[in-house]
């Protein structure tokens, strides 16, 4: 039995840093994206230019669509308009309801998506619930570089190895 905790691609890199072409080499034609923590600082609206650029080439390849927990629709949607996404706020990660919303509307089959998110028990759990490939990615300070230490991260790693 495979874990929901299971993380597909521990990628230990920033989102901007992921490999477009590798992505496609996993067969993967769509992408969830998570935005506090993966696209933007969670005390920022600024979205980093090597994260435009990430999603400006990005758009090229892949269906791309913004999934939040953030409960606020006024900052998802700015960020969504800005990169001319598609989005669901107040998504509820781990919970599927909305996610598998956001999947349907993509229409591409499940073994051709992934959730790309900085949490594990969010955006990898709800990746796994929903039957598509999960990438874990660094979560960005203000400044858009990636942190160097992640006590949430480091927590829910600690507890993912103890947990079937």
């Amino acid at each position: 039995m495979r874990s929901i905790l299971k993380v597909n691609w521990d990628s230990k890199l920033p989102i901007y840093a992921i490999s477009q072409s590798e992505l496609q080499k996993k067969g993967i034609h769509s992408l969830l994206l998570d935005v506090d923590g993966t696209l933007v600082n969670r005390k920022s609206n600024i979205i980093p230019k090597a994260v435009k650029n990430w999603i400006r080439e990005s758009k090229k390849l892949f269906s791309l669509y913004l999934i939040s927990n953030n409960p606020s629709k006024k900052r998802i949607a700015k960020i969504a308009k800005e990169l001319n996404l598609k989005y669901k706020y107040n998504a509820s990660k781990p919970r599927k309801n909305l996610t598998l919303s956001a999947i349907k509307e993509i229409g591409s089959e499940p073994k051709n998506i992934a959730i790309i998110g900085d949490r594990i028990f969010t955006d990898i759990i709800v990746g796994n619930r929903c039957n598509i490939k999960t990438i874990l990615v660094k979560r960005l300070k203000r400044d858009g570089l990636p942190i160097k230490f992640n006590l949430t991260l480091t927590i829910e790693k600690f507890i993912s190895h103890f947990v079937i």
